[in-house]
């Protein structure tokens, strides 16, 4: 699998990071629809978080990826076209501008990248280790912001902007251990995609490690993403009960640093939970 690819920033709020882990309402009953069959809006949510996931794609590879047939991804993404949602270069579709137009609306103050800075500042001066601030983009785990003073091949390939699976990261992980069930299913829906010889890929194995995550409040990862490094996640979970984001940091290879280590970043994360509106 190629490595996780570095987008550009980007501000991400915490109204939109909640939008990300908060289980949705249920849409009313629709009497022409048979049970179980999918919305109009079922079927642009997929389109679209595909394109943000996966792009750029070409019709059948949208299709494919999405799990929409062809006619009906070519149908709307004709519409999705003319609204500027997505948009098409060399015949392959991206997300469009629009979608950047509609995230430049919410209040700067209220990014989670903004509110999380000083915490993770902390954290690095302590520690003198890479700080992450992560929230989740569709299947995937997506860095707002990072604390570090120099970049090595083990720890700097996260950077801000950084896409990577939640399956086998560790703050994807935190992320995944406390959001709805549906989460979960959702990413196991399709095979898992090692990024390393190391990677997570049983769903079964998957599921044990959240379990321990859930048990403990962080989540460690050994060279699931980077053969030559190891990191600890700990999520960010607001007075609502929504999962918003994860720190990550590398752990530490004396016992003693990574076990303080573990309790001041969970520290750190509840002082950032506490700060949320």
């Amino acid at each position: 699998m190629t490595p996780p690819i570095a987008r550009p920033d980007a501000m991400i709020s915490i109204a939109q990071a909640r939008a990300l882990t908060e289980p949705q309402p249920a849409p009313a009953p629709d009497e022409a629809a048979s049970p179980g069959a999918e919305t109009v809006v079922d079927k642009i949510r997929k389109v679209v978080e595909t394109i943000a996931v996966h792009g750029p794609l070409g019709l059948t590879a949208l299709a494919r990826e999405a799990g929409v047939s062809k006619t009906t991804v070519h149908r709307l993404s004709g519409e999705l076209l003319a609204w500027g949602v997505i948009d098409r270069i060399e015949g392959k579709f991206v997300i469009g501008r629009r979608m950047a137009e509609l995230g430049q609306l919410v209040t700067p103050r209220e990014s989670l990248r903004e509110v999380g800075h000083p915490f993770a500042v902390e954290l690095f001066a302590q520690f003198r280790l890479p700080v992450t601030v992560s929230v989740r983009q569709g299947l995937d785990v997506r860095c707002v912001a990072k604390i570090s003073g120099t970049v090595d091949e083990a720890t700097g390939w996260m950077g801000v902007g950084t896409r990577a699976p939640l399956h086998c990261t560790a703050a994807g992980k935190a992320i995944l251990a406390f959001s709805p069930p549906e989460l979960f299913r959702a990413v196991v829906a399709r095979p898992l995609r090692g990024v390393t010889p190391f990677s997570t890929v049983a769903p079964t194995k998957l599921a044990l490690q959240l379990r321990d995550v859930r048990r403990t409040g962080y989540a460690v990862v050994r060279r699931e993403v980077h053969v030559g490094a190891s990191s600890i996640g700990v999520p960010v979970i607001d007075r609502h009960g929504a999962v918003v984001g994860a720190f990550a940091m590398p752990l530490p290879s004396r016992p003693e640093q990574a076990v303080e280590l573990q309790r001041t970043i969970k520290q750190q994360a509840a002082r950032l939970a506490a700060q949320l509106p």
